[in-house]
């Protein structure tokens, strides 16, 4: 539950695409690591999977106008066969590859890291 404090807070995304599970492990892990010690910069904690981002990214269209300047996001993801995306997070790849998303910069308000393994 949120306090009132925590209505100027975006939530913290960890996003994870895995075939073998062994990147969904890792992001839930993360999850529940940083529920229980939630970052004073963050409301709460949302974990999905990778091709389910754009459930997410109407929030990531807004600037923020509270203490903290970007939605932090955190992807966990692994490769298949020749350094393919795995089927749950295909989507995201080809999303981010698209010339017409480099205009737009659909991540603008996004500060991110990655996790490859």
């Amino acid at each position: 539950m949120s306090s009132d404090s925590d209505n100027n807070l975006p939530p913290l995304f960890i996003l994870y695409g895995s075939a073998t599970g062994n990147s969904e492990h890792i992001a839930k892990d993360l999850t529940k690591k940083y529920t229980a010690e939630k970052p004073e910069f963050v409301s709460e904690v949302i974990c999905t999977e990778l091709n389910k981002f754009k459930k997410h990214q109407k929030y990531w269209d807004e600037e923020l106008n509270g203490p903290v300047a970007k939605y932090p996001v955190i992807v966990v993801i692994s490769t298949t066969g020749n350094g393919d995306a795995p089927e749950n997070g295909g989507r995201f790849v080809r999303f981010i590859k698209r010339k017409n998303n480099v205009e737009s910069q659909p991540f603008r308000n996004v500060v991110y890291a990655v996790l490859g393994e």
